[in-house]
C-alpha cells in the first residue's frame, strides 16, 4: 500500500493541542539513546484522572522504535513487555528514556523507562 499525502503519524491523529499526545523526542544516534518528553492530555485518559496504560505503551513504542529506526533501520515491533510501576496522572510531564542495548542479526533488543519530569518517579520500564 502506498500512502497517501493526507496520512498522518498515530500519535498525531487527535486533533487539538494538549488533548491527545504532546510530545517531543531527542534522538542521540551515536549513543544508540532517544529522550521524550510527553505530557498525555484528557483524550488519553483511562482511570479517572489517570493516563490510560495503552496510551504509556503507545509512547514507550513510538520511543523505541524511533531509536531502532536510527540504530538498525527500518524496524517492526515483534515483542513489547512493560512493567506498570506507578500510575501516570493526567496531564504530568513525563520522561521517557530509551536505548539500544544490543543488535543481534536482524534484531534490535531496547529498554526504556518512564520517569516524572524530576526524575525520582519510575511509572514503568519496557524491553
Amino acid at each position: 500500500v502506498t500512502p497517501s499525502g493526507d496520512t498522518r503519524l498515530f500519535l498525531r491523529a487527535i486533533e487539538g493541542d494538549g488533548n491527545g499526545f504532546e510530545y517531543a523526542m531527542f534522538l542521540n544516534a551515536a549513543e544508540r539513546r532517544l529522550l521524550c518528553l510527553v505530557q498525555p492530555g484528557p483524550y488519553l485518559e483511562g482511570h479517572p484522572g489517570l493516563t490510560h496504560g495503552g496510551a504509556i505503551a503507545t509512547i514507550v513504542d513510538s520511543a523505541l522504535g524511533t531509536c531502532a529506526l536510527a540504530v538498525a533501520g527500518p524496524v517492526v515491533t515483534a515483542n513489547l513487555s512493560i512493567d506498570y510501576l506507578v500510575p501516570v496522572p493526567l496531564g504530568a510531564v513525563l520522561l521517557v528514556e530509551g536505548r539500544a542495548e544490543r543488535l543481534e542479526g536482524r534484531k534490535v533488543f531496547l529498554s526504556c523507562q518512564v520517569r516524572g519530569a524530576d526524575g525520582d518517579t519510575l511509572h514503568a520500564r519496557a524491553t
